[in-house]
């Protein structure tokens, strides 16, 4: 799984706009920090400039904090939509010989020796579903660990800060902040246990054995699996960054080969 499709470009939007989201992310964090431990620091400087830097410092941690929620809700409602709708049609005229993108994939799927069908939705949808496992299980870490730290220090500071009556605007966009990181977290887990189950289930009925040969007795289970893969994606999207596709792709594509080997997908 490899070499271009036609979602590749949204993606790239996709993904150099998080890549600013986590600036932000990092930024929005060490304000709500400072803005916090300035008054505790032993700082040669006078109250005047201290609130001349808390001047300066609160409307930035506001409108970083604005523009982020902005960019999320950007993501999520629409370019999310439209690069799961160019892939969506690839997938289907990968798997059945169908036209409805205007530029065909190359060399994302991995089964091109096996003959456009049910048959074929069947593995494709499968190599989507081993793959995107896969890299979810690869960033768990760095979704979880990170975000909950940093969620749980400014949650701290937003307390320290009623107590010490800082601006309340700020306190409460730092809360709902703190609120959507913390959210995105939990989504990250129901994701990579639905992906888990769903993948069980592909290797359940790869595992019948006349499963290749009558594929259309299992037609119910095959629109069963996709539709329960295509759903949770919708909602929750994976969100994999490039650096840690390319990385990972090489084995991930040699795994997925051993595994059609396994179970004699041809």
């Amino acid at each position: 799984m490899a070499q271009s499709a036609p979602h590749y470009a949204t993606n790239k939007i996709i993904n150099k706009i998080k890549s600013f989201s986590g600036f932000l992310f990092w930024l929005i964090f060490v304000l709500s920090i400072f803005e916090n431990i300035l008054p505790l620091l032993d700082l040669k400087i006078s109250k005047e400039q201290t609130k001349i830097i808390s001047n300066i410092s609160t409307p930035i941690n506001i409108i970083s904090i604005i523009i982020f929620f902005f960019l999320e809700l950007f993501i999520e409602v629409i370019m999310i939509p439209i690069a799961d709708g160019k892939r969506r049609d690839d997938f289907l005229d990968n798997s059945i010989g169908s036209r409805f993108s205007l530029t065909q994939s190359n060399g994302y799927y991995d089964n091109d020796e096996v003959t456009p069908g049910l048959y074929k939705v069947a593995v494709n949808m499968f190599e989507n579903c081993y793959f995107t496992h896969s890299l979810v299980k690869n960033i768990t870490i760095t979704r979880i660990v990170t975000p909950f730290i940093a969620v749980l220090a400014i949650l701290v500071f937003a307390y320290y800060g009623f107590n010490q009556q800082s601006t309340i605007a700020v306190l409460l966009l730092q809360l709902l902040f703190s609120a959507t990181i913390f959210g995105n977290l939990v989504k990250h887990i129901v994701l990579l246990v639905k992906l888990n189950q769903i993948e069980k289930d592909w290797t359940t009925l790869f595992n019948k054995p006349n499963f290749k040969a009558n594929p259309e007795t299992e037609a119910p289970t095959i629109y069963r699996n996709w539709l329960n893969y295509e759903t949770l994606h919708s909602r929750i999207p994976a969100s994999i960054p490039d650096k840690v596709y390319k990385k990972l792709n090489p084995q991930l594509t040699s795994d997925w080969i051993a595994l059609k080997s396994q179970y004699n997908i041809s």
